[in-house]
């Protein structure tokens, strides 16, 4: 490994041929640092921000147009502290701020390659940690024209996200109230996949209530539905769970989330919900909505076989979270919300409604679970504390409720 990038800005621009171990610089440019490839010594300037100590996203400080939308495109909106920092991004910017001189990535070679010929120039998104951590390019001509966008695969949880999103690019068209990213192309580079798609329309504003948004939700949780087999995936999620609670490295918490999914299934089995598919990660972040429709990229978590109206509950829940100072009371008001959120789906009566958002919730803590989302620093990764208590009062009480209704009925 090289040397250590110099934390301090200078009035110069400085090169960085090296990164510090696991920063996530790393990402991208560790594997050529290996191979030396690329110049740093005449290349580009990048400001790194909110630093070089942890750089979350990496910006060219040159064309102005350009970097000004790239900026726009890889901005993180996430939270007031986020806007803050993109403001001062674009303060430096507009001041002239010199960064520091970063090699070219070799991944960007085979990337360009699905792009008209010409000269592009490219900002890095790479956020904060997660497990699911990985660089995002924003590709402009150096006129500022938004191009496309890259993501690459660093590890085997986002090695399996892109391929995801490949395969879900390649099969979501012809849908009439979503716009969703063209694929313009894939590939592997240094045993990793990579995508490569075009940006679509974010003229608009996301809100939950807004028609569009509700629409296009409700066209997603269409697809593929006729070929969904609901006992089948119910037997599957079972069996995931039982294979978690099974696991060597299982704690209490992963018995008691099967415990909790071993009574949902026995639910489910007996009550009709719709069943369909969802985007995966539908939050307010990833979408865009208008008069024409409604705009949403990151496909990477797109499923079929799940209970219809997911997408809507993830949006309610994810919005919630940056308001809400303790999680702990995210579940009670995601099933108070819950009727009024499903019932364009076609889910009316509450046994129906209780059966998909403690699915929905199943759900996402089998994802945050299986990623270890708490190891890598996110917030929703504590799934036994702020989540499970709620499964387990509700099963406790659902179970009660059952044993009274057979008593009442014999």
């Amino acid at each position: 490994m090289g040397k250590a990038i110099d934390h301090s800005l200078d009035p110069g621009a400085r090169n960085v041929t090296a990164t510090t171990s696991g920063s996530a610089l790393d990402l991208l440019w560790a594997r050529d640092e290996q191979s030396g490839h690329g110049d740093a010594t005449t290349g580009p300037q990048y400001l790194l921000l909110p630093s070089s100590a942890d750089p979350r996203l990496i910006l060219p400080t040159r064309p102005h147009q350009a970097a000004g939308v790239i900026l726009n495109a890889l901005r993180d909106r996430t939270s007031f502290a986020a806007r803050l920092r993109t403001r001062a991004a674009r303060v430096a910017l507009a001041a002239g701020a010199r960064g520091v001189r970063l090699p070219e990535p070799a991944v960007l070679a085979p990337i360009l390659q699905h792009l008209p010929a010409g000269e592009y120039v490219f900002g890095v998104h790479l956020g904060p940690p997660r497990a699911n951590r990985k660089p995002v390019l924003a590709l402009t001509t150096r006129s500022g024209t938004l191009t496309a966008f890259a993501k690459c695969g660093v590890d085997g949880l986002s090695d399996r996200l892109v391929q995801r999103e490949i395969e879900a690019l390649a099969t979501l068209s012809g849908l009439r109230s979503v716009r969703v990213p063209t694929l313009i192309g894939s590939g592997m580079y240094a045993e990793h996949p990579y995508v490569v798609q075009a940006p679509v329309p974010t003229r608009g504003k996301s809100r939950t209530d807004d028609a569009a948004v509700v629409a296009a939700q409700v066209e997603v949780a269409s697809v593929a539905r006729e070929s969904v087999d609901a006992q089948a995936e119910l037997a599957t999620m079972a069996d995931q769970w039982r294979s978690r609670a099974c696991s060597p490295d299982a704690s209490g918490i992963e018995l008691d989330f099967s415990v909790v999914a071993e009574q949902w299934v026995q639910a489910a089995q007996h009550t009709s919900v719709p069943w369909g598919s969802w985007h995966g990660d539908w939050r307010r972040t990833n979408m865009a909505s208008d008069a024409d429709g409604c705009s949403v990229w990151d496909w990477e978590r797109f499923a079929t076989g799940v209970p219809a109206g997911y997408d809507a509950l993830h949006l309610f829940l994810t919005s919630r979270v940056p308001l809400t100072k303790d999680l702990r009371s995210l579940p009670g008001d995601l099933y108070d919300s819950a009727p009024r959120l499903l019932r364009p789906f076609g889910v009316h009566h509450q046994q129906e409604v209780d059966v998909v958002t403690t699915g929905y919730l199943l759900e996402l803590a089998g994802r945050y679970l299986d990623d270890d989302q708490m190891a890598a620093g996110g917030r929703l990764g504590a799934v036994g504390e702020w989540l499970l208590p709620t499964l387990m009062n509700r099963t406790a009480l659902q179970g009660s409720a059952a044993n009274r209704r057979e008593v009442s009925e014999s």
